[in-house]
């Protein structure tokens, strides 16, 4: 179990895109791990793609909430997975570093 040190905040994609539109290209220390793609106008924040299979992401999710830690990231904002007992492993370990 990882803990990053960023606030990691779980959001449906529209959001993110929301989020990312209302902060512009003056956003920073801001980190998204999302299925959907999503654009920034700020070179500043950090986009990496969540793979969608299930297990891959499960893989990868801890080495990219340490990246995203390492990168300096204050904020960390990921795409909720989908619904569906495939993704509730994924789900879980999120809802818990969120709570950290």
């Amino acid at each position: 179990h990882y803990a990053p040190s960023a606030k990691l905040r779980l959001m449906e994609a529209k959001a993110l895109q929301t989020g990312l539109d209302l902060l512009g290209a003056n956003a920073a220390h801001l980190a998204v791990w999302s299925r959907s793609p999503l654009k920034s106008r700020s070179q500043r924040v950090v986009l990496r793609r969540m793979p969608d299979d299930p297990a891959a992401a499960a893989r990868q999710l801890f080495a990219v909430l340490r990246a995203f830690d390492a990168e300096g990231a204050k904020l960390i904002w990921v795409e909720t997975p989908p619904a569906g007992p495939e993704w509730e492993g994924v789900r879980d370990r999120l809802q818990r570093a969120a709570a950290a």
